[in-house]
């Protein structure tokens, strides 16, 4: 499938999903835009499904970009979460171009964030 334009070529998302003990813990790389946020909500759901651990952690330490639908994604996921009651821990460091838009927008008061996935698996 032909690429239209260099934006749809940069917001190509890696998703690795992957155990660290009973937790999982989804590892997001790339953009996280309006073409790839339901790649991003789909992800979490598989993480959720897999943890054994009472929680899931979200790796957005190697995300380059974080738009509007992102945020939402994020929130949309942070929810369904705590829903099953198996909350979702995000790591995000300072990875500038994620903490952000998160602290823009005040949703670092809704999101359980951590400076690393270490630091998410053992709080």
């Amino acid at each position: 499938m032909p690429e239209d334009d260099d934006a749809s070529a940069g917001a190509r998302l890696a998703i690795e999903h992957r155990m660290a003990g009973e937790v999982a813990v989804v590892a997001v790389s790339g953009a996280v835009d309006h073409t790839t946020a339901h790649q991003l909500m789909q992800a979490v759901r598989t993480g959720l499904n897999q943890t054994r651990g009472g929680f899931c952690v979200l790796d957005l330490t190697a995300v380059q970009f974080l738009g509007g639908h992102g945020l939402s994604a994020l929130l949309k996921a942070s929810r369904a979460a705590e829903n099953r009651r198996r909350p979702l821990r995000i790591a995000v460091d300072h990875n500038r171009p994620v903490i952000h838009p998160i602290e823009i927008t005040g949703l670092e008061d809704f999101l359980a964030l951590y400076h690393s996935v270490e630091e998410a698996l053992h709080a």
